[in-house]
């Protein structure tokens, strides 16, 4: 996770710049956007850290948060995103905006200070207790479920394709990768082996979680000698139970 910030405000006003370089005093990269899709599309990849100041017209920002839904539902699920706002604002985008992806919110005024502890806490814990999963499943009812089921002891990843998996390992290591079987285009087994076949992947372990448990489906996966076959209906402590298990037996 990188030290850039991307700060959204409706305008370049002096409280905004005045945040910003307490932030680059604090060693964050920053960089600046109005609420407006066309211009956080120029970023071929967001920034890890969103501060959002939700000041101004709230309507421009309901745009902002459905395009934010889509864009994060695309693959782009590391972004730490934060809201500055009053009570009513903030409590607006808990209604339009999915609670697992809002990493915290700052009810104004705010002093710049707390948020920078905030963050420093954020990068802290990061590194020094957290594994990192990385998530590969064409169904974005599943991926919020195993975001919000395994966040609490893991970095939880999201993509929902094969080729956004392979594009987001080539810039993001994990420890384990948790596989959907049945995706279109490219299948579960078509990506298992496509990591096995990259240097950089090869050695990464793979757990197949998915809906089918038909003999036929099982043997198949099991010959290319996942480290577990795991099933999307099984009670949520055991698959949590199950991926704990995994970890303490390396």
């Amino acid at each position: 996770m990188e030290r850039h910030i991307l700060y959204i405000s409706e305008s370049e006003s002096f409280l905004a710049k005045a945040m910003m370089n307490t932030f680059s005093e604090n060693n964050f990269k920053v960089s600046y956007a109005h609420p407006n899709p066309e211009e956080l599309s120029e970023f071929s990849e967001l920034p890890d850290i969103l501060i959002i100041n939700l000041d101004g017209e709230f309507g421009q920002f309901l745009i902002l948060l459905t395009y934010l839904k889509i864009r994060l539902s695309e693959g782009e699920t590391r972004q730490k995103i934060f809201f500055l706002g009053t009570q009513n604002t903030i409590s607006a985008v808990k209604d339009n905006f999915p609670h697992f992806l809002i990493s915290g919110t700052f009810v104004t005024p705010v002093n710049t200070k707390d948020i920078v502890t905030k963050l420093n806490s954020l990068f802290q814990t990061i590194s020094t207790s957290k594994r990192s999963i990385l998530v590969v499943d064409d169904d974005s009812v599943i991926l919020r479920g195993m975001k919000n089921l395994l966040s609490r002891d893991y970095d939880v990843f999201m993509v929902t394709s094969g080729v956004n998996a392979i594009s987001f390992l080539a810039k993001r290591p994990v420890v384990l990768i948790l596989l959907d079987y049945e995706m279109p285009v490219v299948s579960g087994l078509q990506v298992f082996e496509m990591l096995k076949s990259e240097e950089r992947t090869a050695s990464i372990p793979v757990i197949f979680l998915t809906a089918k448990d038909d003999k036929e489906t099982v043997m198949k996966v099991l010959a290319v000698k996942p480290e577990k076959y795991l099933l999307k209906n099984m009670p949520s402590e055991q698959l949590v139970k199950s991926i704990a298990d995994f970890f303490e037996g390396r």
